[in-house]
């Protein structure tokens, strides 16, 4: 039976096709490198909220120091901060997703107040250029 040689073309076509729709998965908060209000938002919490905890995490530290791809608290915590950022989703469901997620409303009830306390009330309502609908 012959073998089916497929061109460099197809390959290469393949790899973008494959790129581009793993882009379009990531969160707002990975794809958004223009995210300047985002990392305004993000500094401001890194001040404000230092001494709170999320989890088993200081809040300041935490985002001081970054974080690498396999801390799964932070990037789900950053993916629903972005999320709220743009007011893709609201205070009460923010609070659920990270309380649920991080042990609990009580435990987490300083940082979250923070975090929220803090959000811009003109913030706007998708990252910019409107790309990541």
């Amino acid at each position: 039976m012959p073998r089916l040689r497929l061109s460099p073309l197809f390959a290469v076509a393949a790899a973008i096709v494959a790129t581009v729709g793993t882009a379009a998965c990531a969160p707002d908060s990975v794809r958004n490198y223009e995210a300047h209000g985002l990392n305004k938002y993000l500094n401001t919490i890194q001040d404000a909220c230092a001494d709170t905890r999320l989890g088993n995490h200081n809040l300041g530290e935490w985002l001081r120091s970054g974080t690498t791809d396999s801390d799964s608290d932070y990037v789900y915590w950053l993916d629903q901060t972005s999320r709220l950022y743009y007011s893709r989703i609201d205070v009460p469901q923010y609070r659920d997703a990270i309380a649920g997620s991080m042990g609990g409303t009580k435990s987490n009830a300083d940082a979250l107040d923070c975090i929220v306390r803090h959000l811009p009330p003109d913030r706007p309502t998708q990252p910019p250029s409107g790309m990541f609908q």
